[in-house]
Parts: C-alpha cells; sequence; structure tokens
C-alpha cells in the first residue's frame, strides 16, 4: 500500500535514517483528564492483598472514648501577612462508654500547652476532674492522657490549648497558599485538606470517619479578611484594645460528621452567589466561577432529584472555593467544597471544552460525596470504595443529567471501565475492599481501584438491577445510615431491600453474594464466547485476566452478561441478563446464525472483558467495514480496547486486533477513536525512531486520512459544536500533524502566525494544536510570544497548557531557554507558580526526541547545571528525567547518547538508576524478539506493501 498523504519526504528520509521525527506525550493535567495521549498500560498497583491479620492494627485508636461535640477556637495572628504560626483551643465532648485510665485522640505537629479534664453532669454542669498529663506516640500519632485513675462511664469535656504551624510544604492539614492581586501584591489565604488523616493538624481530634461528631467553630483574623466554613456564619464580632484589627468568626454548629469532613479558610476572597449556593475566589479570578456556580446549582438539583434526598435537609448551604496554586485536585467537605483552581475556574476566553468538561464532572463528583462520604461515611478507610466509586459514577451521571445535551456519559467507559482494567490486570492488585492503617497506607487506598474500578462496578450493578431499582435501594441505604458509618453489607441490605419480591435475580441469590464476588477479590474476568455455528449454540467460560501471563485463578464471579446479534441489534435495551455463576455454562440457542455476529455486554456496560472465537471475530470485523453504527459506539470502543490487550496476552492473534481497526477509516463517532488511540499510542512508543516505524505511519494513514479529510477548516471553531465533535477533533487533527500532514502543519502554523501578528490567542478549543504544532517551526519572536502568554496569564489551566506547548519546540535554543526558566535562572521565576518549574522539565522531555536530546546536551554539557538541577529540585526528579529519557530511546544512535548522558551524570545518579534506565532500554528492544513484536511489524509491513 501507498501514502495517499502528502507527507514531507524530509519525514520519510529522517524515519528511513533513524532519526527521531517528534511527538507529543503529555504530562497528565485537568486539559487531558481523559489520557489521550498517555501511555496504554496505567502505572499498576503494587498493594498486596493483604489479611486483615496481616495489617498493624496498633494505629487505631482504643475503643472505650467516642467523642460527641468538638468547640474549636483558632487564632490566626500573621495569616494575611503570611504568617505561618497559629494557636489553638479545642473542648472536645466525650462519652466513655467503657472503664479506662487514659483518653487517646490523634495528633501530629502540634505542641499541647494545657490541658484539663471536666466532667459533665446530666444538666450540662462541668466539674473539673483534674489536669491530665500527655504523652505523644510519633508512630501512632496517638495523644495520651493520663487520667491517674479510672474514669466512670459517662460524659466529659476534654479542654486542651495548643500551638501548631501552617504547612507551606504540603497541601495537608492546615495550610497557606497566596496568589498575587492586579496591584501586584501578594496576598495569603489560609485553607485546609483534612482527607483522609489529616484533621489531627489543626486540632487534636479523634481522627478516624466512624467517629463522628458536631463542630463549633471559630476564627480570630485580621479584620480584612474574611472566613468560610462549613455552616454559615453565626457572628463577627470585632476585637478591641490589643486585638484591635482582628475579628473573631463563629460559625454555626454542623451536623454530626466525620473529622476529614471539615474545612475552613481564612483570605480576602469574594463570592458569587445563587440561592443557597456560593462560590469564592480571589477577587481577580472571580469572573470565571460564573460557570462553577451555574453547573452546581444544576448538579445538585439532578443529585437530589436521583437520589431522592434532598442535600438541604441536612445542610442550610454550599459553598465552593477555588485555591490558588493547589493543582487541580479538589476535595468534598460538607458544606464547603474546595478545589485548585484549574478544576473550578473556567474562563471562555481562556479556556478549553475539556476544562469544561472536568470542572462539570469534577462539581459533579465531588456533589455525589455529599451523600456519599458525608451524609454516609463509610466505617472504615478499608471501605473507601463506597465513596469514591459511588461519586466517580455521579461525576458522570450528575454532570449528563444537568448538561444532557454534551453527552458527558460517553465518556465513561473510555475515561473510567477501561482505565482501571490496567492496573486491575496485574497479579498485585488490591482487591476493592481493603484494610489499611498507616497514614501512608490508607493514602495508598486512593487509587484507581478505590475510583475507577469501583465506579465501574457500582454501574454494572445499577444496570442489571436497574436504574429505578437502584435509586430506591440508595434511599433505603440513606435512611439507614444517614449521620452514620457503613460498611458494604450495609449497602446490599439496601438494594437487596428494594428489589425484594421482583424477580430481579437469581432464585436463592442475594445482592450480597453477587456483589461480594467483584469487591472481595482482586482483578476482574474476561468471558471466552466459543459458538457452535451448526447449532446456534455457544459456551462461555470465565478466567481471571492478567496482563502479563495466563494462569488459572480460584475465583468465581457472578457475571451478568447479555448479548446482542446482527439480525437482533437491541443494543439499548439492557433490561435482560443472563448470569454466569460457574466456571463455564453453555447457551443453548443463541438465535444468531451461522453468518451473523453476536456481540457480548451491551454498551460494556459489565466491568469485564469479551473474547470470542477467531470466526466470530472476523465477522465483527466484516460488520464494522460495512457499517459501524450496526454496533453501538460503546461496543465498538469495547471491541477495539478488547481486542489489543486480549491478544497482547495471546488470547488472540494481534494482527486480528489490528485488521480490525482498519474501519476506523468509516469511524465519526469520539469513543470508539479514544479507544484506538491508546493501541495507536502503543505502537508510536515502540516504532518511532525504527526502521519499521515508516510501515506503521502508513497503516495509521489509511485509518486517520478519510476521518481528517472530513474536518477541512479545522482551526475555526463553529459556535455550535457538539463537545465529543471537539474531542474527535482534536485528536485526529493531533495524530495527522504528528505524522506530518501538509494540510494540517500549514494550517497551525497559519494559525500561530496570525494569532502572533494581531496578539490575538486562538480559539480555546484549538489551542494545543495550533501551538504546539505551529510552534515547530516558529521564529523566536514567536517562541516568545507564546512564553509570554503563559507568564501574563492568571488562568491556571490555561498555563498549564501553553507550559506544555512551549515543550513542543523543535528549536535547541528555545528549549534551552525554557529550561533556563525552569531553573530559576531569569526574571521570570517570580512569575512561576509552584510546581510550574519541574512542570515545564516535563514538557520538554515528554514533547519528542527534541526535547529529549535538549534534556541531554543541557545537562551533561555542565556539570556544576546538573549539581544545581539536583539541589534545586531533588533526586527523585534527576532519576525521572533519567528514567524518561530511557523510555524513549528507541534505537542505537539514541542508546548512544543515553550512555554518554549516563556517564556525564557520574555520581550524581546511583547505579541503580542507570541500570535501570538500560534495561528499560533493553526491554524495549527485545520486543522485536517477542512473538507480540514480530506478528506487529509484520503486519504493518504486510500492510504498507
Amino acid at each position: 500500500m501507498v501514502l495517499r498523504r502528502n507527507l514531507p519526504l524530509l519525514l520519510v528520509l529522517l524515519v528511513l535514517g533513524g532519526t527521531a521525527v517528534s511527538q507529543r506525550r503529555h504530562a497528565p493535567y485537568p486539559e487531558w483528564s481523559d489520557r489521550e495521549f498517555a501511555p496504554v498500560i496505567a502505572t499498576q498497583q503494587t498493594s498486596d492483598h493483604l489479611s486483615p491479620k496481616d495489617v498493624d492494627q496498633s494505629y487505631r485508636l482504643p475503643s472505650e472514648t467516642v467523642p460527641t461535640h468538638y468547640a474549636i477556637r483558632l487564632h490566626t495572628p500573621q495569616l494575611h501577612t503570611g504568617g505561618r504560626a497559629f494557636s489553638g483551643a479545642v473542648d472536645i465532648f466525650l462519652d466513655v462508654i467503657a472503664p479506662t485510665r487514659t483518653i487517646t485522640v490523634h495528633s501530629r505537629g502540634l505542641v499541647v500547652n494545657w490541658a484539663a479534664l471536666f466532667a459533665r453532669q446530666d444538666d450540662g454542669l462541668l466539674v473539673e476532674f483534674g489536669f491530665p498529663q500527655h504523652e505523644w506516640d510519633s508512630r501512632t500519632e496517638h495523644l495520651t492522657f493520663l487520667v491517674g485513675g479510672e474514669l466512670p462511664l459517662g460524659s466529659y469535656v476534654l479542654a486542651l490549648e495548643y500551638d501548631g504551624q501552617l504547612e507551606t510544604n504540603s497541601d495537608s492539614g492546615f495550610f497557606l497558599k497566596s496568589y498575587v492581586n492586579d496591584e501586584g501584591v501578594r496576598r495569603y489565604v489560609g485553607t485546609t485538606q483534612f482527607e483522609s488523616t489529616n484533621a489531627r493538624m489543626a486540632f487534636p481530634c479523634y481522627d478516624e470517619p466512624l467517629l463522628k461528631a458536631t463542630f463549633t467553630l471559630s476564627i480570630t483574623h485580621a479584620a480584612e479578611f474574611e472566613a468560610v466554613s462549613n455552616m454559615p456564619i453565626a457572628e463577627r464580632l470585632a476585637l478591641e484594645g490589643t486585638s484591635e484589627g482582628y475579628v473573631t468568626t463563629r460559625f454555626d454548629t454542623t451536623p454530626k460528621m466525620s473529622t476529614y469532613l471539615l474545612a475552613f479558610g481564612v483570605s480576602d476572597f469574594v463570592a458569587i452567589q445563587d440561592g443557597r449556593q456560593q462560590v469564592y475566589a480571589r477577587p481577580n479570578a472571580i469572573h470565571e466561577a460564573v460557570f462553577a456556580l451555574e453547573a452546581g446549582v444544576r448538579i445538585l438539583d439532578a443529585l437530589g432529584e436521583y437520589t431522592h434526598v434532598s442535600y438541604y435537609e441536612y445542610m442550610p448551604k454550599l459553598s465552593q472555593m477555588a485555591i490558588p496554586n493547589r493543582g487541580s485536585g479538589a476535595m468534598e467537605n460538607w458544606g464547603l467544597v474546595k478545589y485548585g483552581e484549574p478544576a473550578l475556574l473556567f474562563n471562555p476566553a481562556r479556556n478549553t471544552y475539556r476544562t469544561r468538561k472536568g470542572i462539570a464532572v469534577v462539581i459533579a463528583h465531588e456533589y455525589a460525596h455529599q451523600w456519599f462520604g458525608n451524609l454516609v461515611s463509610p466505617h472504615w478507610w478499608s471501605y473507601i470504595w463506597l465513596n469514591e466509586g459511588f461519586a466517580n459514577l455521579f461525576g458522570y451521571i450528575g454532570a449528563d443529567r444537568a448538561y444532557p445535551d454534551e453527552r458527558y456519559w460517553d465518556l465513561y467507559a473510555v475515561e473510567n471501565v477501561q482505565n482501571a482494567f490496567g492496573p486491575d490486570s496485574s497479579d498485585t492488585v488490591r482487591p476493592m475492599t481493603q484494610d489499611a492503617t498507616t497514614p501512608s497506607a490508607i493514602s495508598g487506598l486512593f487509587d484507581s481501584i478505590a475510583y475507577d474500578k469501583a465506579g465501574s462496578v457500582l454501574n454494572m450493578f445499577r444496570t442489571v438491577l436497574g436504574d429505578d431499582n437502584f435509586r430506591a435501594g440508595l434511599k433505603v441505604y440513606f435512611e439507614n445510615r444517614q449521620l452514620d458509618g457503613a460498611v458494604a453489607d450495609d449497602l446490599y441490605e439496601g438494594l437487596q431491600t428494594a428489589i425484594d419480591g421482583k424477580d430481579v435475580l437469581p432464585g436463592g441469590v442475594t445482592v450480597k453474594q453477587l456483589m461480594d464476588s467483584w469487591t472481595t477479590e482482586p482483578g476482574y474476568p474476561v468471558l471466552t464466547v466459543r459458538r457452535n455455528y451448526d447449532d446456534g449454540s455457544a459456551i462461555v467460560a470465565q478466567e481471571r485476566f492478567y496482563a502479563e501471563k495466563r494462569e488459572p485463578n480460584a475465583n468465581v464471579w457472578y457475571i451478568p452478561y447479555s448479548f446482542a446479534r446482527a439480525s437482533a441489534p437491541s443494543f439499548d435495551d439492557l433490561s435482560d441478563f443472563r448470569w454466569l455463576s460457574q466456571k463455564a455454562e453453555r447457551i443453548e440457542d443463541t438465535g444468531a446464525t451461522a453468518d451473523e455476529w453476536l456481540v457480548f455486554n451491551k454498551q460494556q456496560a459489565g466491568y469485564y472483558r469479551v473474547n470470542y472465537d477467531a470466526h466470530n471475530w472476523l465477522l465483527i470485523a466484516k460488520a464494522l467495514q460495512s457499517d459501524p453504527s450496526a454496533i453501538h459506539r460503546f461496543n465498538r470502543a469495547q471491541l477495539i480496547n478488547d481486542a489489543f490487550h486480549l491478544a497482547r496476552v495471546d488470547r488472540h492473534d494481534m494482527a486480528l486486533a489490528l485488521d480490525l481497526l482498519t474501519y476506523l477509516a468509516h469511524e465519526t463517532e469520539y469513543v470508539p477513536w479514544a479507544a484506538a488511540n491508546g493501541v495507536l499510542n502503543y505502537f508510536y512508543d515502540k516504532l518511532r525512531g525504527t526502521a519499521h516505524y515508516h510501515d506503521f505511519i502508513v497503516y495509521v494513514d489509511a485509518l486517520l486520512g478519510p476521518v481528517f479529510d472530513g474536518l477541512g477548516e479545522f482551526v475555526p471553531v463553529p459556535e455550535d459544536e457538539p463537545l465529543l465533535q471537539k474531542y474527535l477533533k482534536q485528536l485526529v487533527t493531533t495524530w495527522a500533524c504528528r505524522l506530518g500532514y501538509t494540510e494540517c502543519l500549514r494550517q497551525t502554523a497559519d494559525a500561530l502566525s496570525t494569532a502572533v501578528e494581531t496578539n490575538t490567542a486562538v480559539h480555546p478549543d484549538v489551542q494545543y494544536v495550533v501551538y504546539c504544532y505551529g510552534v515547530k517551526g516558529a521564529t523566536d519572536d514567536q517562541y516568545r510570544w507564546l512564553f509570554d502568554q503563559m507568564i501574563k496569564s492568571g488562568n491556571e489551566a490555561e498555563r498549564s497548557l501553553l507550559i506544555e506547548v512551549l515543550g513542543c519546540s523543535q528549536d535547541r535554543d528555545q528549549l534551552a531557554s525554557l529550561f533556563t526558566v525552569a531553573m530559576g535562572s531569569t526574571a521570570d521565576l517570580e512569575s512561576l507558580l509552584a510546581g510550574e518549574r519541574t512542570r515545564i522539565i516535563s514538557s520538554i522531555y515528554s514533547a519528542g526526541r527534541f526535547g529529549v536530546e535538549a534534556i541531554i546536551e543541557t545537562l551533561s554539557s555542565n556539570r556544576a547545571l546538573a549539581e544545581e538541577f539536583v539541589d534545586r529540585f531533588g533526586q527523585g526528579q534527576l532519576n525521572s528525567v533519567v528514567a524518561n529519557v530511557a523510555s524513549r530511546t528507541n534505537n542505537e544512535a539514541e542508546l548512544e547518547q543515553l550512555e554518554g548522558f549516563l556517564a556525564a551524570l557520574g555520581d550524581l545518579i546511583s547505579e541503580d538508576t542507570a541500570a535501570s534506565a538500560r534495561r528499560t532500554v533493553h526491554t524495549k528492544n527485545e520486543w522485536f524478539t517477542t512473538y507480540e513484536g514480530v506478528r506487529s511489524t509484520t503486519f504493518f509491513t504486510d500492510f504498507s506493501k
């Protein structure tokens, strides 16, 4: 086959000569949250499946006392000028429920100056009980008060006074952030992040999710600032005398809730409001909060309607707060949800459709937590999936119900189900329910299993039980466990109640039996379908899917399955499921004739892969070539993802998977292309810079060309362009420019030139492809213009995108200048936010071989600069650079450059780091001698003839 595109001759010559062609591999940030150009297989989880006896339970608090209420008083005397010191007093109202001589709470980084214990009489009168001594265990972070005698059962108040420091090196506990206002003055923000074990950094407390209590909070702060918390302000009192210029803000008492959900902020922020919702942001960014407020109102209404439980039944208001320089995370504190600015602020003149989509989904995610996590909290962190799995799922459901025209639900499977499959195919992955007790181990539970897998499994059961039944079951769950903790069985009980007597499940089978097979065991199954084409029957069998091996597994999942056939493509009917509850069974009659395809797992509602006999795969491929719309777009994406990953573990032939993808020349839906993008990136990473690359781009050209031709002029963005068309357009144009399509490169270069000449940014929705590929041949003036756009921007999401595209340059001097900025050697350093310097470094080596070689040259040629790099960024960052250089080394010339790089760094890196880099390259080279490598490259060679 010959190339049908006008690929530049220089590109072909460079490929045949073994020289790298620039590539764009994006560092993760909100604009690319769908991982379009991330590695195919995500980093695998390495947590072993631990039994309860393997977990150190000494980190858990003793059970003789429980809290009922906290009265917290904080004083932040210099926060408004950047001072870190704060003082606090807390009265912990507690009940002694078993005889004890001690009271133990959590504390981290606090200095307790005074403690007193009072007995609380039935009439509320406090009787002094003494001044207990205390001791602190740095390992468990237990702060234990020694009472001196046995405490009788009853109610007490432990009164404490203490000092602390706001964090500046982490976004945990009570920490300090800042921004620069329009007058060029730095302003400070005191804010909190208590999940999962960080409330103890702001006040001594029972810092476990089940130990709920009510909270009354007062904060004394500079009068020029405002304070906000979970609850509305009860009063704001101006202080006099030596405290003149300060006020005390007191808030209403919260409902009963976990310590990790308490939140507060002290700043000069301003707010916009709609009804009982507010959005707080710095004054020079509040105009970018309009969409967040609109989305918040819509989404809360949608979720309240879905759950049949009104948020306002429990809380009087709901605020959102955008924290500068916090990254793109968010936290669901009850009544005060906090976000990094890129996750909440949207400027239609500066931010892309991806930012808007990301904000809608993350707001829905955090708002879902107001029910899943806040109203009902996990009994212990082992059940964190009861929080995060539901929030993962309802992030998309909530956003989709609030903005139905955007079709957010289309993105769920490719961004979550298929993402979970990567880590969950490891043989060391943990199950959904997994115990942990140390702070670091608890933090480790907030992973793809808790989010993506749990959400996918919950969606599977939502589908098979029926949405109405699922909603009814959740309502029972909320009613039974409101303002309390829950374990998995509580959820199962609610769902079971909703379906009893409705003939939803097979006789004698319970929700608990079904769901336990998915939540208590690691991994997921592959459903193998073997058809008998003579009598219309089929055998279905299950087996655990591993990414690196095949071996028997004893676990039997209860697998709900459905299927469509060519003569009855009932993909929209998800009301009827069969259950595979053993290793294998025979379907007597599929209803399919010998010449029609079968497709299982309609709309990929089930959390498992599906494999077929070779003939059925061929029937599917033929159908897709003839009319892709005959098979649901979700299943087209599933088929692509499954076919590739099944071939990678030799469950069928890789040529079959690659041949299947050729139908993409007729595919105009984004979701299948998103699945295919992962496959194409996998081979791009393997083949770039090798003798096989030319054959590969011939293959991609055949898939991509017709779709790219259909886009026409892609730089203009129609006002009514659908969201998923924007996704498709960016994916296709990015690949087209990457492969060197003349028309793609012309449009991007012309658009960048026009933008610079008119000093007007291109439309945000095409900024990435225009800037990244326009900058490859940019003049120094054009490059400086882009850099200035980044430096001047006050929008963090826009800054992140511009940093990424600056790394796309193919001019060594431009990249060297960018590296100098990252090192802080120019005045521009003051204009960079925390984390942006390392993001610049990442953008340089991630953008392709030009950037890799620029990094190698810069750090190899100047030993003092390499030493300064370690001093400024740390050893881990240099190790990361080495690892990333190695992962982008694909031929002998590049290997020689890597060896020179390692030699130049010398003792700045360890032998282990150097050896690991060499192993990476060796593994990449070995791939070409594996069956997969030979079969794949042979396919591409044959295809290109």
